[in-house]
Parts: C-alpha cells; structure tokens; sequence
C-alpha cells in the first residue's frame, strides 16, 4: 500500500555514516514499523522510534532524535517544508499505490466543470498526472497550481496551506480533491469558493462539497457566541517547530487586553484538552495547529477559536467570508 523507499534510506544512512537513528512516524504508519525498519537492519544502524505525536512535517523531532544520541532522523509520511533541523533528517513521504481511476470516473460523470483544479496532499501527489491525463481524455481541462508557502509539490495542500487551490481558483469550476476525511476538501472550498469533489483511493468512494457549508458556519458562529460570553481566555500556542506562532500568540494577547478581557498565553508541545483542564479557564485561541479547533474542537469542554474567530468575536472582522487558519511566515 505505502512506498517506504528502503534503497533511499539505505543510501542516506550510508551516506551520513549513521550508527544511530531515530524514526519519526505518524499513527497511521505506525503498524508498518516491522517493514520500514527493515533498511535500518540490513545496514547495521541501531533505532530508536519516537513514540510522541507525529502530525506533520511542521512536528520534525530533530531535537529528541539528537538528545538520544542518533546521527540522524529519518521522518515519514509527510514532504520536507523547509524546516532547519539539527541533524541530518531524510523525508520518506510515503506514498499510497492506490489506483483512484474508476473512482474519478464515477465522480466526474455528470458534471458540468470544463476546467478541473487538482489537489491532494502528499501521499497521492504522483497520481495528479495520472488523473490529469484521465480527465482531458474526458474532454475536461485540469488545472494544477503553484505550491503553497509550506508545501513542497504543485497541486498539494496542507492543513495550514491552501495555496495550490487558491492559485488556480480564478480560473477553476470546481475541484476534485484526491484523499481522505473532509477537513482538506472543507478548507479548499471555502479558500476558493468553489465546491469540491472529493474521490477515496482507498475506498474508491467519493462526494461533494459545497463552500455555503451552513452546518459547519452555524457551529463556527455558536462557537463564537459561546466564546464571546466569556471574560477569560487562555492563547494556545506549540513549540513545535513548524507550530511556534509565538508572534501571532502575542498579538492575540494584545487585542484581548485592550477589549478588557483576562488572558494567558500556554505553551505546550502537543495540545491536548486533558492537559489545560487544570487552569479552569473559561475559552481558548489556538495559535498552534489550524486543524486543532476544527477538527478536535469537539474534544475541548470549553470553546476554542481560531484567530479569525477571535477577530470576529472582538469585532474585527466579519465572520461572512469565513477564513480558516492558515500558518504564514508573520506568525513566528
């Protein structure tokens, strides 16, 4: 299912004469573990695995993998975005095998797109040509954009980096997004506003999705309503090293203070509800991870904003058109 590219590795290893290394992996590679360390074996290098969370390429343990003792770090399932690391660091993307041919077929039937942009996130970054030359055999035209800030490949998005979508959105119908779950094609909709059409490799299903997603906004705006009926509030900020918006963090924590309001700046590695129950504060800003309010904002007993949200419910800003978080070079 997964390329884990062993010849790669091994070369690496070999070249940066490593006799320790550490692995990095995300949760759903982590049952893999026996395959991928398999080049570590046959080239005689000692491993250590890091067992603490693995989101993203912005989540590179550098600094565990040399407080270990390791030469180097071999991270998988994400694309390098440019992060200095302490030790030499190899990215093994990872990239899925799956065929979603039959699966755009279904999903283009009927449509009424001539231009088709193309998005997905690393994993299926190889099929775009694929799919692209699938498409125009359709008589549709598919577009590919520009990477975004953080991403590395034309036509992939991040959970913090629409910029492929938005590059083409001027010029696109609609979308057609390759991969899985609905935060991706949620945030590509809503930062072009056009309805995306979303087709699982693995499943081989697909659906679509509109940008006037009035489920999401209505429990976007009673978050904020919540939120807004709270006088203290806690900025959530990561020291991860892709995640360390600490200039974003501080400039939250001014607005908040001149509206009157208490607030706090928390840092920690990972954000986890279970960690800030103990400071009994009554909302949170997070000014880490653009996923975490939306995706686990369910998981929080409190309710927690995004700084676009934070600048609606100070009366900054107007929630209509709504603006999901993205990571910028400004924020750290």
């Amino acid at each position: 299912m997964y390329d884990f590219e062993a010849g790669k590795v091994k070369k690496f290893l070999k070249r940066h004469r490593v006799r320790r290394a550490a692995i990095q992996l995300p949760p759903g590679l982590r049952g893999h573990l026996t395959e991928i360390r398999v080049p570590f074996d046959e080239a005689g290098v000692e491993v250590f695995v890091l067992a603490d969370s693995c989101y993203g390429a912005c989540d590179i343990a550098d600094a565990k993998a040399e407080q270990l003792g390791c030469g180097a770090l071999v991270h998988y399932g994400h694309a390098d975005m440019g992060l200095k690391t302490r030790l030499p660091a190899l990215y093994v993307e990872a990239r899925m095998t799956a065929d979603p041919t039959d699966a755009v077929e279904a999903a283009v039937s009927g449509l009424k797109f001539k231009h088709l942009g193309l998005v997905t996130t690393v994993q299926h970054i190889h099929l775009l040509p694929r799919v692209a030359k699938f498409l125009s055999s359709l008589g549709i035209k598919p577009l590919i954009g520009k990477p975004g800030p953080r991403a590395k490949y034309e036509g992939q998005v991040l959970g913090c980096d629409w910029g492929s979508a938005r590059s083409i959105s001027d010029k696109a119908d609609g979308f057609l997004y390759i991969g899985t779950g609905r935060f991706h094609p949620l945030g590509i909709a809503l930062a072009t506003g056009k309805d995306v059409v979303t087709v699982n490799p693995i499943a081989g299903g697909w659906d679509r999705l509109t940008p006037a997603s009035e489920d999401f906004l209505s429990k976007r705006k009673a978050m904020i309503s919540r939120a807004a009926a709270c006088d203290e509030f806690g900025i959530l900020v990561s020291t991860k090293p892709g995640q360390a918006r600490f200039r974003l963090a501080n400039g939250l924590r001014d607005h908040f203070k001149k509206a009157g309001l208490t607030v706090y700046v928390l840092a920690s590695d990972e954000i986890l509800p279970e960690k800030l129950e103990d400071f009994r504060l009554k909302a949170f800003v997070c000014a880490a991870c653009p996923r975490i309010p939306i995706d686990d904002a369910e998981r929080f007993r409190q309710p927690i904003l995004t700084p676009f949200e934070a600048k609606v419910m100070l009366g900054k800003a107007n929630l209509k058109p709504y603006q999901l978080d993205e990571v910028l070079e400004r924020d750290f």
